[in-house]
Order: C-alpha cells, then structure tokens, then sequence
C-alpha cells in the first residue's frame, strides 16, 4: 500500500479502473477516465499510454496480448 501513496492521482485512477475489469484496451480506459469523475483533467490516449507504461515498470500493471491481437492492460496481482 506504501507504494501506491506514492502515485498521482491519474495513476491511482488507471489502477482503480482496471481493476474494476479484467482487462481493458488503451482507448477503452481512456473512456473510463473520462468518464470518471475523480480525474479532474483532460488527458489523451498517449498520457494513459505512457501513464500505463510507468506503472508496468512499476510492476503494478500488465501488459497482455489476446488471440485476435487485441492488447489489453489489467492490473497485476501477485
């Protein structure tokens, strides 16, 4: 948990978001964060892209591609 209080708001959102689902593609999240009243600013699918990007070096998210070549990102457990 110490490691999460560390995250700005729109990373805490993305982690909280995915882990409502068991994957979602870029553009799919990105309307969740619009969506989301919590995230107070406007952000483009590149910034939830390279928010999801630091979080995976961070080991808090995970990147998975599906059979139809579809990549969708959730949160790692474990």
């Amino acid at each position: 948990m110490k490691r999460e209080m560390a995250l700005d708001t729109l990373d805490q959102n993305i982690l909280r978001i995915l882990s409502l689902y068991e994957g979602l593609a870029v553009g799919q999240l990105w309307y969740e964060i619009g969506e989301d009243d919590a995230t107070v600013e406007d952000v483009t699918e590149e910034e939830v892209l390279s928010r999801l990007e630091f979080l995976r070096r961070r080991g808090l998210v995970k990147c998975m591609k599906e059979q139809e070549g579809d990549v969708k990102w959730t949160v790692k457990k474990g």
